[in-house]
Order: C-alpha cells, then structure tokens, then sequence
C-alpha cells in the first residue's frame, strides 16, 4: 500500500523547493470564481441563466433588497403559504 502511495505521489508531479498554492482547474479556468462555482452547482439552469435574473444581479441595488426580490421570483419568501406548503403551523395574527 505504501509503494501504491509513493506511485500516485511520483505520478502528480511533486516537485520539492517548490511552495504549494491552490489552483481552481474546474472548467478550464485557474482562477476561482463564486459566480462559475454557484453556476456549478446550481441543478436549475434555465432560472440561472435567465436574463431577468442576469440583471437582477448585475443592478445597483441594495443587497438585501436584490437578494429579496431573488427570493420573491423563487419562491423563497417566508410566506403564509409557503410555510403552510412545508407543513409549519402558523397561527393566525387577524
């Protein structure tokens, strides 16, 4: 298991005298993106790449409000039915 071990090593070219650094090899790119990383994982990419949601995020407003007007079109808000949706009580404030 130790020569197993010593062959992966000897195989990804380790160089000594040479400082490690994190490299970001994802998508042919070596710089880390959040923006390529969330478009990574995102499993709906119609809404991602969705030219409202485009400049929505591009805008000049105040974060909180685009990340609620995000929320809004996602269906995301803690509403009365989206909490009803998910099964949580919610006691009526009439």
């Amino acid at each position: 298991m130790v020569d197993q071990l010593n062959q992966v090593l000897l195989e990804a070219g380790l160089v000594q005298g040479v400082a490690d650094s994190w490299v970001w090899k994802v998508g042919g790119i070596q710089t880390f993106s959040v923006n390529f990383a969330y478009n990574l994982v995102r499993k709906d990419s119609e809404v991602g790449s969705s030219p409202v949601f485009s400049k929505l995020w591009r805008c000049k407003a105040v974060p909180s409000v685009v990340l609620t007007v995000w929320r809004t079109l996602e269906n995301k808000l803690a509403t009365r039915v989206n909490f009803l949706r998910r099964w949580v009580l919610v006691e009526n404030f009439a």
